[in-house]
């Protein structure tokens, strides 16, 4: 009765003197097992029942330790040399039992999960099915909603995971919206998060991304559970604003999430990166980077002025900021932006021919300084175009604060912002006012239309050439009186009048620094043409000999 060995094992006798099969024996503190034979069993998995057992080298029954069992499918696709099995102090393995979701096991602090058969899981698992998912393709995160690490570790993920993945939806036109960063390539390197619970953070709508805060800092992942970095589309502000018209709308549904390594979202602040593809295809394509500014839930300012900081900006319709001279209409709330092609004003000859329709169409001229700058500016200002700087003031308070002054202040002309004064050659030029305009927003202003010099005033049939004999014997005095020229007819070699039936008092002379000529007098401009005021109205213009 008991143990004895035979034949160099051990087998055990019950009490009739008859082996011990398929069952436990105990000796010492050690439980062992006797197999069908009653022969005592060494380093082999026990399948007792619905429970299994370990009985190392020296046939004792494991307990409360880690076992790495050989696989007999190693070599096979996706099996590993080893299956790690953990045995209890009862020496029951740990099982997921009969639920039929993950059932999670805590041990030395740590959470694992086991599949029916007491095999440790690694690596992806579904929490509907106690299973590993096969991950040869590299797509076994679109199912699953565990990490257990590697086939050698096997805790439970919790926090970030950053790791290898075949994603090839993500090369699909609509990811374009999501996370363009990640459209180019199927193989991938993407982060992961996991909760406490160790399931990863998703949304449960393929159309929209699942945001979460995470130590302070907000990030956003897809249906699949990937963090978007970079641009990515908020298809729940998008679809909000789907009744609003115009491209800004679409805009302000953009978020920006830093780089593919760190993505955490940029909200309320300003950041400069190049336009996302669909955002603005030609800057993208161009890889020209520009401001923009993110507001409390980091979307986008786009087509409006906004205060920051105390200083106002503006914003395109694709939310990039303004910087510059600018051409601005505010139509339905939204900023539209001048065609260069039909309101050009690269030169000054351009700024003047294309204004007064750019006027007439509602623009207003504003300049946000140059470069990185942006700040909306106001009052006096100096403005380059096309190498040249220029006078330009810009309103200081109302609705058109900010616009370029379209009209006279302080005894001076403005169209568009820019100051109507003479050209240094010039030294004096005529100007035509042209008042009680209304824009296709209904706001009154008024028009400066600058002559070049005299020959400009004759073929716009403003002012005539006196023939000479008619001017020529008439004395100092006669020529006062009828030509309104203090000189004898025979020192003057021309002599221009007013056409009959312009009103002079629409037309005005200015000199270099903008100022209006009303005094009783003659000023010679640059051609050596004498323009004679006479109670502040142009009466004549003559060239002596």
């Amino acid at each position: 009765t008991g143990w004895a060995e035979e034949d160099g094992t051990w087998v055990y006798y019950d009490r009739n003197g008859e082996r011990v099969t398929d069952k436990w024996a105990k000796s010492g503190n050690n439980w062992y097992y006797l197999d069908s034979d009653g022969e005592m069993a060494i380093d082999t998995l026990i399948d007792d029942g619905d429970n299994y057992y370990y009985v190392d080298i020296n046939g004792v029954m494991a307990s409360n330790q880690w076992v790495a069992i050989e696989n007999e499918d190693a070599g096979e696709d996706n099996e590993p040399e080893n299956y790690w099995y953990y045995f209890q102090a009862n020496g029951k393995a740990l099982t997921n039992g009969n639920n039929s979701t993950v059932s999670l096991k805590t041990i030395n602090g740590k959470k694992y999960a086991f599949d029916s058969d007491g095999k440790m899981l690694y690596g992806w698992v579904n929490k509907e099915n106690a299973e590993r998912i096969d991950n040869t393709d590299g797509t076994a995160f679109k199912e699953g909603d565990y990490y257990f690490g590697d086939e050698n570790d096997g805790a439970m993920t919790v926090g970030w995971l950053q790791t290898d993945i075949t994603y090839d939806e993500a090369t699909g036109e609509d990811y374009k919206l999501v996370a363009p960063v990640f459209n180019d390539d199927e193989d991938q390197t993407r982060w992961f998060y996991f909760q406490s619970n160790g399931k990863k953070v998703k949304s449960d709508n393929p159309d929209l991304q699942k945001n979460k805060t995470i130590n302070g800092k907000k990030y956003s992942f897809d249906n699949n559970g990937a963090m978007v970095a970079e641009w990515n589309m908020d298809q729940a502000k998008k679809n909000a604003t789907a009744s609003t018209p115009g491209e800004a709308a679409w805009s302000t549904a953009w978020r920006y999430y830093n780089s593919v390594d760190d993505g955490a979202r940029l909200s309320k602040g300003w950041f400069k990166v190049v336009a996302a593809e669909m955002l603005n295809e030609t800057k993208y394509n161009d890889d020209e980077d520009a401001w923009y500014y993110a507001d409390g839930n980091g979307h986008l300012y786009a087509g409006e002025f906004k205060t920051i900081n105390g200083k106002k900006y503006a914003f395109r319709q694709d939310g990039r900021m303004i910087d510059g001279l600018q051409l601005i209409n505010v139509k339905g709330g939204f900023l539209v932006e001048g065609d260069d092609g039909k309101y050009n004003f690269e030169t000054e000859d351009d700024f003047n021919e294309n204004t007064a329709t750019a006027l007439e169409d509602g623009y207003r001229y504003y300049y946000f300084g140059d470069g990185d700058d942006g700040a909306m500016k106001t009052g006096n200002t100096k403005v380059t175009i096309d190498g040249d700087t220029f006078n330009f003031y810009f309103e200081t308070a109302g609705a058109l604060k900010g616009a370029g002054k379209t009209g006279e202040k302080d005894k001076k002309f403005y169209l568009g912002g820019k100051l109507v004064a003479a050209g240094k050659d010039e030294k004096y030029q005529v100007v035509k006012v042209i008042e009680d305009q209304a824009d296709s927003n209904d706001v009154s202003y008024t028009v400066y239309e600058k002559y070049a010099d005299v020959q400009d005033l004759v073929d716009n049939t403003i002012v005539e050439k006196i023939p000479t004999e008619d001017y020529k014997d008439l004395s100092a005095n006669d020529m006062k009186s009828k030509y309104g020229v203090n000189k004898k007819g025979a020192d003057i070699s021309e002599l221009y009048m007013p056409v009959d039936g312009v009103d002079m008092s629409d037309y005005v002379l200015v000199n270099t620094s903008g100022k209006k000529i009303t005094s009783n007098g003659k000023n010679k401009d640059g051609n050596d043409y004498y323009y004679v005021i006479d109670k502040k109205v142009i009466k004549s213009i003559y060239v002596e000999n």
